[in-house]
């Protein structure tokens, strides 16, 4: 009986350690962040694979602030984010462009749940002022895998210039004729987001499909959540990373 009684213990003992070592963070506590502008630590950043894998499930402009949706597997350890920039934005294209990147630290944690987490980075913090008065686009670039989300100022009023391009099979409102942001020519090629309109806002006159590579000028919000009818096939061969998007505005390109 002693022997069965001391098993016991040890087992209870044993589950409440584990359970202690692995109980969940609350979200509110769940990471923590920081940035700095650093060019050395850029270019480790942007040019070989660093830190820990995550995904960038969107990212957004809202005055100064960048808020940026990751989401990552863990959640029994706070998780460390930086924003790194080197300092430079790139004025050769219209708008002219910031890109930063953002390193992930897990802190070892081996859980396996798969939080979403907003980060908010204070822009004029970051830049310091040093922005083009016409605005610019900024880019990150998700340090552990190299794919590069445009953040996109949502909002009501048409501030994104946009042309069609055909999304294979791809499905929207115009079905496989999606949205793409105008390319920009800089020394490490084009670059350019797509964007999958497949809803519109209240109020929102749109035209009929439109011809390949016409172009708009758009406000958007993104749907963070958005899943195809199950009751469409859908091939999904789409070129890219993309937001599935509500057009809250558009008007024709002039």
């Amino acid at each position: 009986m002693k022997v069965v009684v001391s098993s016991l213990l040890v087992l209870a003992f044993s589950l409440a350690v584990f359970s202690c070592q692995n109980e969940p963070v609350t979200p509110s506590s769940g990471f923590a962040t920081s940035w700095e502008v650093n060019a050395d630590a850029f270019i480790a950043a942007t040019s070989q694979t660093t830190g820990d894998p995550f995904f960038i499930r969107k990212a957004v402009v809202n005055d100064s602030l960048l808020k940026v949706t990751v989401q990552y597997a863990g959640g029994c350890k706070k998780h460390d984010f930086k924003l790194v920039w080197d300092g430079t934005i790139d004025s050769s294209t219209i708008p002219a462009v910031a890109t930063f990147a953002l390193i992930h630290d897990g802190n070892n944690d081996m859980c396996e749940a798969l939080p979403t987490e907003e980060l908010t980075f204070d822009l004029l913090d970051i830049m310091k002022g040093n922005r083009p008065i016409e605005g610019f686009q900024a880019w990150v670039v998700n340090a552990s895998n190299k794919e590069e989300a445009l953040a996109i100022s949502e909002s009501a009023e048409c501030g994104w210039t946009v042309e069609t391009i055909s999304a294979v099979c791809g499905t929207g409102i115009w079905d496989n004729q999606w949205l793409q942001t105008l390319r920009t020519e800089q020394a490490g090629g084009a670059r350019s987001f797509l964007l999958q309109p497949v809803s519109v806002a209240a109020g929102v006159e749109i035209p009929n499909k439109p011809a390949e590579g016409t172009k708009y000028y758009i406000g958007v919000k993104i749907l963070d959540n958005y899943e195809p009818n199950p009751d469409v096939v859908v091939c999904q061969a789409y070129p890219g990373d993309h937001y599935s998007v509500e057009i809250t505005c558009i008007q024709p390109y002039e």
